[in-house]
């Protein structure tokens, strides 16, 4: 005996059937469908746009709802913050507390207009605080005046410090890492601006 009720005997309706279907459903809807006479268009028209007018947002409203509709899908699809993708990037070498305050100090200095190099050093001026200026002026501008290869001479800087845990860095693997952190927090907050 044949099960006609398998659901896998399913074929789809045709045009034909289909179009039968949605009249139906149209018929017997309480709805009124859009009415096809013109003169039972008027009232049709007046109710639908009472209708639209107590959904009428003030432009404030919109604004806000869109603010809060691309936070939520930046979340859910957008690319990573810059503070995930630096600890992404520099992995352990970095502590928290100094992917937070390059990434803080970037996010400042990039809208100053300084030159990079400075930039560069205020974003680590904090965290490497046993360091002279004139130093740290040296180690940060071979990262500040790469242009062309910038991103070989940043990675042969991350690639020159060992990949062990912040404390255990020398202290010029520690600025070198910083600074090299800066300059990617710098680039990448550029861009996104």
């Amino acid at each position: 005996m044949v099960n006609h009720n398998d659901s896998s005997s399913k074929q789809p309706l045709s045009t034909e059937n289909s179009a039968q279907q949605e009249m139906l459903q149209a018929i017997l809807s309480p709805q009124q469908p859009y009415p096809w006479a013109p003169a039972e268009a008027t009232d049709y028209f007046h109710q639908a746009t009472a209708a639209g007018d107590e959904l009428a947002l003030s432009d404030e409203e919109a604004r806000s709802g869109w603010q809060a509709l691309s936070a939520q899908l930046d979340t859910l699809w957008g690319s990573p913050s810059i503070q995930e993708a630096l600890a992404q990037r520099f992995a352990r070498r970095l502590s928290q507390d100094v992917i937070e305050q390059i990434t803080a100090k970037a996010t400042q200095v990039v809208i100053t207009g300084r030159p990079l190099a400075e930039q560069l050093i205020a974003c680590v001026r904090d965290t490497l605080t046993g360091w002279d200026e004139a130093d740290l002026q040296v180690m940060a501008r071979p990262l500040a005046h790469a242009m062309r290869g910038q991103e070989e001479i940043l990675d042969a800087t991350i690639n020159s410090v060992r990949d062990i845990e912040w404390a255990d860095l020398s202290p010029m693997e520690q600025a070198r890492i910083s600074l090299a952190a800066a300059r990617w927090a710098v680039d990448n907050i550029t861009d996104q601006t």
